[in-house]
């Protein structure tokens, strides 16, 4: 009998994670940045999000956060990271994630945007407990 092997397309666990940028979209539609992403994107106060709807990319950058549009960015009750509420926006572009999404490769763009790409993403959680 031929076996049916899924690959696992995750990483595993390790230290390194703490000083490449790390960014994932919980389902509750809170975006987590840790440190290194935090400061690669210019440590703001608000970001401003935009959502490519064709190549299903989400775009963040900086903004004052006296602008309307302006999405606070606080820190974390644990850990080192930083958070973003994003529910208002996932729901108008009807972004629903059942689980916690991780960006694979976020990067940014010339013009200093964040790039997260929800066809490259990788599934994360700790589980039920």
């Amino acid at each position: 009998m031929k076996m049916q092997w899924s690959v696992f397309e995750g990483e595993p666990y390790r230290a390194r994670a703490s000083v490449e940028a790390r960014v994932t979209l919980s389902p509750q539609c809170v975006i987590y940045l840790n440190g290194p992403a935090y400061i690669a994107l210019g440590a703001p106060h608000a970001v401003e999000l935009m959502f490519e709807g064709n190549r299903r990319v989400i775009g963040m950058k900086p903004a004052d956060i006296r602008k309307r549009n302006a999405f606070p960015v606080k820190r974390h009750s644990k850990g080192s990271y930083m958070r973003v509420s994003a529910a208002a926006f996932c729901h108008n572009f009807r972004i629903e994630p059942r689980e916690t999404l991780l960006f694979d490769g976020a990067d940014f763009d010339p013009d200093g945007v964040l790039l997260l790409d929800m066809n490259r993403t990788t599934t994360v959680g700790r589980g039920a407990r």
